[in-house]
């Protein structure tokens, strides 16, 4: 161990000069180098004191007696300002998803559970409090899945910044899912979007672009005309990377409807960076428009159409139109084509029944045998073999059939010697 309170030496316009504060200079336990901490009090007696007090301090955590200090002044502090200290840093690593949203749902299922189970301080939190409390809820178990996986986010994140030594979350399993009920979205018909689009008034448009271009809610919430770009000879929509799921710049291409739709709204007086939609509707909003269109918000197969679902839609006229699904996926900016097909492809609507019908029928005399038989070896149908000899092939000489088509051993060496395959002639000849 080394323990050595002195003064630090620096230079200063070339001359050398020593700190007026005093500065322990330790090593401890394992500790490659040594360390400096500075005392902060020029008297030799005071700086001793605090000197033998912070190498006290380092030993007992050192032996696994005391915790470590920032723990320790972890452990005081509310876990809602830890809280507050992740989100931060989420942001400033842009982890928070587009708009903050996903920080914004991660505060909401924290603190959640931070006034549930009565967790306060880090101390406070335990697998027992968290299973006791998921035991007692009746939410689907994907949504207490989420709430889970939030916290243990969380947790990790103390871990990993020193402010808790383990997270208490770690091993607790998640709630199987398999077998749940599920919600499943469909895509809106031709005519239940048509509907849709007349009927809704200035939402009309919105509709319209969405199930045409598969532009997700929050890219058109910032969609703006700078974005748009229809008097291109190619017309295409710029997602920005800031509005982008992926967080990739893309172009979406636009078709003569789409393009048509927005030259008749754009105002004459618009600026490149107004907003293209003053308001996109929300999915209440979609409820709403389609109900009182006659639109069924959930068929009979239990599945919803809400916003999404204008994606699906877009996913599903691709499809019903031969559209390659590689071209699909790149439209729907999709990074699996799984995705493009099983999922946001409604099959319901495929034209399954009109490409099967259409199909050839089984033949007349589909079952053709075919036999070695004759002087000649060749294949022949059962008509022609009937023919030939007044018979079924099925009741002809089994003994006939196996000399017909047994090799002469005999005749094959001698090909073999000659370095020939010999013909089929050749084998009737010989025999």
């Amino acid at each position: 161990m080394i323990f050595k309170i002195e003064k630090r030496r620096f230079r200063k316009n070339g001359k050398l000069q020593l700190t007026r504060s005093y500065y322990l200079r330790y090593r401890v336990a394992e500790m490659l180098v040594d360390r400096w901490v500075s005392l902060g009090v020029s008297d030799k007696q005071v700086a001793d004191k605090k000197a033998r007090d912070f190498m006290r301090e380092k030993e007992l955590e050192a032996a696994g007696i005391l915790e470590p200090k920032v723990i320790r002044s972890a452990a005081g502090r509310p876990l809602a300002e830890h809280l507050e200290d992740y989100l931060a840093d989420l942001k400033s690593r842009n982890r928070a998803g587009r708009n903050g949203d996903g920080g914004k749902k991660l505060k909401t299922r924290i603190t959640t559970l931070i006034g549930e189970c009565r967790w306060l301080v880090a101390f406070n939190v335990t697998a027992d409090s968290f299973i006791s409390w998921r035991s007692k809820q009746k939410s689907a178990a994907r949504t207490l899945n989420h709430y889970l996986q939030s916290m243990v986010s969380f947790l990790n994140w103390m871990e990993r910044v020193g402010r808790i030594k383990t997270n208490p979350l770690k091993f607790v399993g998640k709630i199987d899912e398999r077998g749940q009920a599920k919600r499943e979205r469909r895509a809106f018909t031709d005519e239940e979007l048509r509907r849709l689009v007349d009927g809704s008034g200035p939402r009309g448009v919105v509709y319209h672009v969405a199930a045409r271009t598969g532009l997700r809610q929050g890219e058109l919430q910032q969609l703006i005309w700078e974005d748009v770009r229809i008097d291109e000879e190619v017309p295409y929509v710029r997602v920005r990377v800031e509005c982008a799921k992926n967080k990739k710049e893309e172009r979406v291409p636009l078709i003569p409807e789409i393009v048509e739709a927005l030259e008749r709204y754009r105002p004459a007086n618009f600026q490149s960076s107004d907003l293209v939609f003053s308001s996109v509707p929300q999915a209440r909003t979609v409820r709403t428009d389609s109900e009182k269109l006659g639109i069924p918000y959930q068929d009979q197969f239990g599945r919803y159409a809400d916003f999404h679902s204008l994606r699906y839609t877009w996913a599903t006229f691709l499809q019903r139109n031969g559209v390659p699904q590689r071209f699909a996926m790149a439209l729907l900016r999709h990074s699996d084509i799984k995705l493009t097909s099983k999922v946001y492809t409604d099959e319901r609507q495929l034209p399954i029944y009109e490409a099967v019908k259409v199909l050839p029928r089984l033949p007349k005399n589909a079952q053709i045998r075919a036999q070695i038989s004759g002087a000649t070896g060749q294949n022949l149908s059962q008509d022609d073999a009937s023919r030939e000899t007044g018979r079924w092939p099925l009741e002809a000489d089994k003994d006939s059939i196996r000399r017909d088509m047994a090799l002469p051993v005999a005749s094959m060496k001698s090909a073999v010697r000659g370095g020939f395959e010999p013909p089929v002639a050749f084998w009737t000849t010989a025999l």
